[in-house]
Order: structure tokens, then sequence, then C-alpha cells
């Protein structure tokens, strides 16, 4: 049965995401000039009217929350700090209708599978990036191999991701809690958003449920980052997003996908705390690519050129893989030599494009509306989701399902799981070798502003 019109989210942005013009709840960013913390931190910045929220001891960046409005000249003028800047937040954005299939668990009329979505064609982007042909090569992707989804969360209760899931956490201003714990204030279960269910299972949904991943065995770790942060609403701190990446580093998990990203821009009217924002954040992406994690991450939802002064953070930060979208013509299914790609009317794009990958759009060029294809929802990206509130969140019971999305967001997972079949594939790879491969093996849509190396490709990429 094909997903009904109904109740659905489509957030055609994906995770676009906003960088805040200023520190919500007073956090701030203190970047010192050494990659370690002074042993008197807590004293120096109880001395500027500060106290210390977060750290990252090993990178030589705290979190600091003052009420204080001249905190940032004070802690600034403090020997050996580099720069002050406010903590961004990352925020979820408006949601329309779309399709949505939803049932709850446990069920005993659901069969197994409940709907072989990809058999009837409805997967084309798994089909765009040649992902059965790796299949059909012995190519799968292991658990051995774990891509960490770093997002809202992933209902690890959903029949078409719970026997890839290895690995869940939360991280949040109120801590961390790391397993499969349901209780406190920091749940790994998603409780707001189905964005990271549907991310994870476009990376590694498995064999025989209602969707597949582009690795149907890979391992999954998923890290919940969100919280309600007053005149915010469901947003994610940047320092909760690093120690989220510097744990999936730690554990030694190869590949990280965040289908999330904020954009700020130099020159006049330059946000608050941008230089110091952009610097802390170079370190961690740096700081986990050293150690062995390739990094993949969404470009974007501003249809903004990248080029000049405008910046997408992670995404545009050296050695991360960024990712722009593409939609499908003429017809909402995957045809080799009749289907064309186009850049979706929304991705941003620049030489600051790494690769692209199938992201959706509603069946035409540049708008999506109500003079659209009857069709258009088939034009996006159908995956797992779940219908998340704090209440069957807390038990970990929420109705789980598909639904279609578009934005970066989904296409960034497409390409973390070629990444994660090349890993897997070739174990002895760096972190910087698995991402050279993507782009070497990248299939040429010709204009490299717009599709950076091409569309991934998982075929050529295992070489197989």
């Amino acid at each position: 049965m094909k997903p009904s019109k109904i109740l659905g989210l489509l957030a055609v942005g994906g995770l676009s995401l906003g960088m805040a013009t200023q520190a919500y709840a007073d956090r701030y960013i203190v970047l010192f000039n050494q990659h370690s913390l002074p042993a008197n931190l807590d004293a120096v910045v109880k001395q500027a009217d500060g106290a210390v929220a977060a750290r990252l001891p090993k990178l030589g960046i705290a979190i600091v929350e003052s009420s204080n409005p001249e905190f940032e000249a004070l802690m600034g003028s403090v020997g050996g700090v580099h720069s002050v800047g406010a903590e961004p937040v990352f925020s979820l954005p408006e949601h329309t209708s779309a399709g949505e299939q939803l049932f709850e668990l446990p069920a005993s009329d659901v069969p197994n599978p409940p709907s072989a979505f990809f058999q009837q064609g409805l997967l084309w982007g798994i089909e765009r990036v040649k992902a059965p042909d790796a299949w059909h090569a012995g190519v799968t992707g292991s658990h051995d191999t774990v891509v960490a989804v770093i997002d809202t969360g992933i209902a690890w209760n959903h029949p078409d991701l719970a026997s890839n899931v290895v690995h869940v956490a939360c991280y949040t201003s109120a801590g961390e809690q790391q397993g499969f714990v349901t209780d406190g204030p920091c749940n790994p279960y998603p409780t707001a958003s189905d964005h990271g269910t549907h991310v994870a299972g476009t990376v590694a949904a498995n064999f025989g449920g209602g969707v597949v991943g582009v690795g149907p065995n890979l391992g999954l770790a998923g890290y919940n980052t969100f919280e309600f942060i007053p005149g915010c609403g469901n947003c994610s701190y940047s320092s909760s997003r690093w120690l989220a990446q510097l744990d999936a580093a730690e554990r030694g998990y190869q590949v990280i996908n965040m289908s999330l990203g904020a954009l700020g821009f130099y020159g006049g009217g330059r946000t608050s705390g941008l230089a110091t924002f952009v610097a802390a954040d170079a370190r961690v992406q740096r700081a986990v690519l050293n150690a062995g994690t390739t990094i993949v991450a969404s470009g974007g939802n501003a249809a903004i050129d990248l080029n000049g002064v405008f910046i997408n953070i992670p995404g545009g930060l050296p050695g991360v893989v960024n990712t722009s979208a593409t939609g499908i013509q003429p017809n909402a299914v995957y045809e080799p030599g009749v289907s064309y790609d186009i850049l979706a009317f929304y991705s941003n794009y620049g030489a600051a494009i790494t690769v692209a990958a199938p992201g959706g759009d509603c069946g035409q060029i540049d708008r999506c509306d109500d003079d659209g294809p009857a069709n258009w929802f088939e034009y996006l990206v159908l995956s797992s989701i779940v219908a998340p509130n704090p209440t069957c969140g807390a038990t970990a019971s929420c109705p789980v399902g598909w639904g279609w999305k578009a934005g970066t967001s989904m296409a960034s997972p497409h390409a973390s799981g070629v990444v994660g079949l090349i890993r897997d594939q070739n174990p002895q790879l760096t972190a910087s070798q698995a991402a050279n491969v993507l782009q070497r093996t990248a299939e040429n849509l010709g204009d490299r502003q717009q599709f950076g190396h091409g569309m991934v490709d998982a075929r050529s990429a295992i070489g197989k």
C-alpha cells in the first residue's frame, strides 16, 4: 500500500538551521589560544562574572553562562584567551503537509514487511546513487562500520532501523546520557521531531522493511542534541553537537552524518561572535577527522551562492563533505537513460559544495505549490519516521512509519551511506582518503558550482 497523503510532516528545507545573533540563556564560547584549558579556568571565569557550563579540554574551548552584558569584554581581556562570542543555536524549520503513514507497535496486523516501497519504485534516491548495484556486488555494509547520526535522535523501536541501531546517546545543556535510557532531562529517543529517524532510514534502514537505506547492514548510532530552549523552541546548542561528535570519534565510529548547518556571513552587519564560532567549530571538525571519522554534512537550504561572504557551518569547513541536493525529472522514479538531475530549488551551491545527492523537490523546477503534479510528494525522499511527543518518548513507544521530506538534510545521508560502504569495504582508509574516494568516483554532472564533484555513486565507490 502506498503511504497516504495525510497528516504529514514535510520539512521542505530539511533541517534548515539558523545561526542565532545572540546567546540564548547568555551562553558564550570562550576560545583559548592553546588546545587546552587553564587549570584556574573556573576562577578566571568567575572573576569575569560567569560560570562554566561545558568543557572541551583537549581543544581549548569552554562554554560559559553569564548574565553580565560586559562578559565578552571582561573574558576577552584574560591572558591566553583567543576570542569570546555568543554560542549559536540551531532551530528546526516550519513544517507543512505531505504524505505519512504510521502504525502502532506492537501490532499483530503489521505483516513482514508492511509494504515494500523499494519494490514499488518509490525510493528513487536510493536507486539514483546506485546502491542496489553495490548490494548485487555483495556490498551491504556491516556493524563493523557505524554511521553516527547527530540530529534529533533515532526511534530505535522502528522495525526498519532496530536491527542496525548499535548505540544511542543524548547531549544537551542538561548534560549527557548514554545507552537506551528514556528518563531524565536528556532523552536519546526523539520527543519533538522525526528528522533524525528519517535521516537514519536513508543511511541504513534494513532489508525487509518498508524502506531500505544505502547501506542496509551498516551500524547506526543515534545522538539527540536537541532540547527546548526558551526564545528558540526545539533547538540544539553548538556545544551539544560538538560533544556528540567527539564522543562518536572517540568510540571509533567511521562516519558522522550532520544534516544540519548554520549560515553566517562576513562583512557589514556581521553576526556577533561569528569568527569565534567558526574557529571553534573548525577545531572540533579537525579533531574528529584526525581521529579517523569522516564527516558528511548538508549544504544548506537557503538557495544561496556560498562563494564570497556566506559560509555554512559545518559543511563549509575544511575536510567536511558538503552536500547539495538534487531533484529528479521528468518522473518521480529513477529510469536510467530517461531521468535527469536538477539542483533542488532550495539547495545552496557554490565552490564549497563537495558532492551532490538526492534531496527531493516537489516535481517542479523552482517551487512547491498547488500547481504541481498530483503525485508531487513522490518527488521527495521517502524514509522512516516517528510521531514523537514527550509522553510516548518517555517510554520509547511513539508510533512509527514512513513519510516524505525534502532538503539537503535528505541529501547528506545518501552520501553518508555511500561513505559507510566505502569504509566497510576498505577499513584501512583514513577519514580523508574515504572522502577522496567519494569525490573521485562521483558521477560528473557538469556544473561544479551546483553539484561539486558530482552525484555520489555507490557502485563506483566500492570498486566492483
